[in-house]
């Protein structure tokens, strides 16, 4: 009996001394004086003082990398930059295919018929003396439609129409002056003159536009003097329709 109640006794007195072990080593929050920075209380009671951090551990391994990010929005657009310089000309590029066949164009305007096709250029080879009377040609170079006549020397007109006519005349040498004039159905329209002492050429020309109605004749007709003539062919009528009219 005793020696449990001593046994008990030696209990208690171990643990009230256990428990008052923390007034002594920290001063009581009513202490006054400065506060001590050792002794702070703990979640239960006071504990004997501030834990001091140990050195670093050693770094741990890399962790698994984590999962790829959702992409950013796009951002705003910038500001136009400075034009550059020209570049150098590219290499030619390969021929393209041909294209498709174009629209068939409109009917295009109806052709001369041939009663509108009138022209005409005689020459002289032989020399023509015959004064006051019509000349006539040696040779007919030209004679579309075959409106001039080479034994008279007369153009008959195929259809009524606006036509050019135009002749050259060279001087015979034993003669002074020559006149030769271009006649329409009797009556004169042009006239040429060559003048130039004997022993010399002289060369002279004239031209009309004549509005003719059909089977209307023109002819050049001798006044005075000589006409030269030679293979050089230095004199020559010639004629053509213009356009025809109503």
């Amino acid at each position: 009996m005793n020696i449990c109640m001593a046994s008990i006794s030696m209990n208690i007195w171990w643990t009230l001394a256990f428990l008052s072990l923390p007034f002594c080593l920290c001063q009581d929050e009513n202490t006054e004086g400065p506060q001590q920075t050792d002794c702070n209380r703990g979640e239960f009671g006071y504990r004997y003082h501030q834990l001091i951090p140990g050195p670093p551990g050693t770094p741990g391994s890399p962790g698994i990398p984590g999962n790829h990010g959702n992409n950013g929005n796009n951002g705003a657009t910038g500001q136009e930059g400075e034009k550059g310089e020209k570049g150098d000309k590219g290499d030619m590029g390969t021929r393209g295919e041909r294209g498709n066949p174009g629209l068939k164009g409109e009917k295009g305007h109806p052709g001369v018929p041939p009663e509108l096709q009138v022209a005409f250029m005689a020459s002289m080879a032989t020399h023509f003396t015959n004064i006051n009377s019509g000349i006539i040609f040696s040779s007919v170079e030209t004679n579309v439609g075959n409106f001039f006549d080479v034994m008279t020397g007369r153009f008959s007109a195929p259809v009524t129409g606006v036509y050019f006519f135009t002749f050259h005349m060279l001087k015979h040498e034993e003669v002074e002056d020559v006149y030769v004039y271009l006649m329409h159905n009797g009556n004169t329209i042009v006239s040429m003159y060559s003048y130039e002492s004997k022993g010399k050429q002289d060369t002279s020309g004239n031209s009309a536009v004549l509005k003719l109605s059909k089977e209307d004749e023109v002819w050049l007709r001798m006044g005075t003097g000589a006409l030269h003539g030679d293979h050089q062919r230095y004199c020559t009528f010639s004629g053509f329709l213009l356009f025809e009219t109503k």
